[in-house]
């Protein structure tokens, strides 16, 4: 049987994104937050840049998150090995909004849901949308939970997609997502009681190598490079990864710095890091916020910033207009689309300028890409 529930509107994905936007919304509208995990499962993206704390306390959320010690370090910056061998240091200490924070980010978005739910939003998950069915004043989602028995239909007035780089509505709308590159991040955790409080980015000739710090005496170790590029196998082989990381000076200090045992030392495997966006970010009584919009290179740092701010932004936008007046929804459609596409263009022009500062591997597949990039769509 399946269960009727009745939204204003309904916010799939119950990541950064999708709790911020549920958690200022659920001021003004009836919210439902669909996700189709129980816990947010672990994942890189731990740099939370401090121009985040101003919506953390626009949300009543910043003293809490302070307080939780057990979430963050403060990040006071980051050593740079770009452009050349020598370090450059870009710190954060003249930033008016503070030093930024290393997360653990797991936890950090298992907090952000512990906050939604105690708020006056209605939580559905493990559940997955499956259909999707227009109607004249909005949406009706069909989704499954753990179990075929488990089936529920959200009428609402207003669709969110905020489900990262899926983009589970918008590809239920047949609409396209256009890559620039093939980008995938292999990423690894180990323990580390160092107190460097600096993140560590290094190039070299096939991609370039991450790492930082982490709450709980833990170092995340992340290479960066194209899926074509990558050695068969190597996010499943954690010795031939480490190996691949001493051959970097920077990096096998970090690694040399960790008391643990390799075998303690943890292979999480490979993500998607590409740059990537939809085609179409909003239209009949949707939109794309975050990843679900536009995902960035994790070189830029301001995948998770990007995601809140587009959450916020959206939720002014529909206070201002309410959900009963289908002209202004149209124009908030275009207007929420032309904000998207801004940013992107921003960020294109950034990404492109800091990869043509490195040029010491100018023939390497990698960089030959980044500094002659095809077509948006490949």
């Amino acid at each position: 049987m399946t269960q009727i529930i009745q939204t204003q509107i309904a916010v799939i994905g119950a990541g950064i994104g999708g709790c911020i936007a549920a958690l200022a919304l659920s001021r003004h509208f009836d919210v439902i937050l669909i996700d189709q995990h129980t816990e947010c499962p672990a994942r890189i993206g731990e740099c939370l840049p401090p121009a985040a704390g101003r919506i953390l306390r626009e949300l009543g959320l910043l003293e809490a998150f302070t307080r939780h010690q057990a979430l963050h370090l403060p990040c006071h910056g980051i050593r740079s090995h770009w452009g050349s061998d020598a370090c450059v240091m870009n710190d954060n200490l003249r930033n008016p909004d503070g030093p930024g924070w290393q997360l653990d980010r797991a936890g950090f978005d298992n907090w952000l849901r512990q906050h939604v739910m105690a708020s006056n939003v209605r939580c559905l998950w493990p559940a997955r949308p499956v259909a999707v069915q227009q109607g004249r004043d909005g949406w009706l989602l069909q989704l499954h939970g753990e179990t075929a028995e488990s089936r529920s239909a959200v009428p609402c007035h207003f669709v969110i997609d905020a489900s990262g780089r899926r983009s589970v509505f918008s590809a239920m709308l047949g609409i396209r997502r256009l890559a620039l590159d093939k980008q995938v991040a292999i990423w690894a955790s180990l323990a580390c009681e160092c107190d460097d409080r600096m993140a560590t980015l290094s190039a070299c000739e096939y991609g370039w190598w991450y790492s930082a710090r982490l709450p709980g005496q833990r170092r995340v170790l992340a290479l960066q490079t194209d899926a074509d590029l990558l050695r068969h196998g190597l996010h499943l082989d954690d010795e031939r990864f480490f190996q691949m990381a001493r051959t970097q000076k920077d990096i096998a200090g970090l690694l040399a710095a960790s008391p643990a045992p390799q075998k303690q030392w943890q292979l999480h495997g490979k993500t998607s890091a590409n740059t990537t966006r939809l085609k179409q970010v909003a239209g009949f009584r949707w939109a794309a916020i975050g990843d679900a919009a536009c995902s960035f290179n994790p070189l830029s740092s301001q995948g998770m910033f990007n995601a809140m701010a587009t959450a916020m932004q959206l939720t002014e936008q529909l206070v201002d207009t309410g959900l009963n007046h289908p002209e202004a929804l149209t124009a908030l459609s275009h207007t929420h689309s032309a904000q998207i596409t801004s940013v992107w263009q921003r960020y294109l022009d950034h990404h492109r300028h800091y990869y043509l500062q490195e040029q010491r591997w100018p023939g390497m597949p990698y960089w030959q890409r980044r500094h002659h990039p095809q077509p948006l769509g490949i």
